[in-house]
């Protein structure tokens, strides 16, 4: 079953009412097509480009319901799943917590259509530093726009963007207040900073279905393993599903965040605006 709808996110809304908020202009929303368009009308006098300094790194916003300036508030930096984009922290926010976080949607480094509407995770070592950039340039400007904890970000994904969320966090412990994973694989090449994440003791959250083929005696052996010899704060959880994206695996992210990242917090979602343990298709 698609849990996800693959093309409301695609479409621009001029005055969203779930409040969420874009970084980049409507006219680059459809895939950045006018980046390579830009400065097109002066080209019959001239043959340069008008060029963008350099390139954007898009990204998607979402902030909480009743949104206070004077809270700090965490910050959720999610990654989608392959084959989807940013806008899927729309879709993801509202069962995690409307009132608890701004969320952050990052967006695949590889794209795989030609509209460039899908985006995907690629591993190599050129890509996952574009990556970490674009994660850091986001938080760096939700500080400025929005009034954010520096020291409550949180890093969560699906699937292959769990995987890319670990990734980054693995790189960057310090800068991390806790990684989520829903059904992504733990990377096994990012420990350059081994005595670094062995002091940290990050804390992980692994959900996973008991119906993932990944999810076998043999790959979470070698990920508890590996999460061991760093001394990584774990917490797993497995669910009889057909897959990790539903409202019951949200409202545990949620639970865990705020049990493990935000303890003693005054902010907390009320019975009108948490989510209800229903299939996350059926919403």
């Amino acid at each position: 079953m698609n849990r996800i709808n693959k093309v409301a996110p695609w479409q621009i809304q001029s005055s969203p009412l779930d409040g969420s908020i874009d970084s980049t202009p409507q006219e680059l929303q459809m895939g950045d097509e006018s980046t390579s368009m830009h400065g097109t009308e002066s080209n019959t006098a001239s043959d340069s480009f008008d060029l963008w300094p350099s390139p954007p790194h898009p990204r998607s916003y979402f902030l909480p319901l009743h949104y206070v300036e004077t809270y700090q508030y965490p910050v959720v930096v999610w990654f989608h799943h392959n084959g989807f984009n940013e806008h899927q922290i729309d879709q993801i926010m509202p069962h995690l917590s409307t009132r608890n976080y701004i969320g952050i949607g990052i967006r695949g480094n590889h794209a795989v259509d030609s509209a460039g509407h899908c985006f995907n995770w690629h591993d190599s070592p050129a890509a996952v530093d574009a990556t970490q950039e674009a994660v850091f340039d986001a938080i760096e400007e939700a500080s400025i726009r929005f009034s954010i904890h520096p020291k409550r970000v949180i890093l969560a994904g699906y699937q292959d963007g769990g995987t890319m969320a670990q990734r980054i966090a693995l790189r960057t412990p310090s800068q991390i207040s806790g990684v989520i994973s829903m059904g992504g694989t733990l990377p096994h090449g990012e420990l350059s900073l081994f005595e670094e994440l062995r002091q940290r003791k990050l804390p992980m959250l692994w959900q996973w279905s008991s119906r993932n083929p990944l999810y076998n005696d043999q790959q979470i052996r070698e990920d508890c393993q590996l999460a061991m010899s760093i001394s990584a704060d774990l917490e797993i959880r497995q669910y009889a599903d057909e897959d990790e994206m539903n409202t019951v695996t949200l409202k545990d992210a949620n639970d865990w965040i705020m049990r493990k990242v935000i303890s003693g917090s005054s902010i907390s979602d009320t019975n009108q605006w948490s989510s209800k343990s229903v299939a996350y298709s059926a919403n």
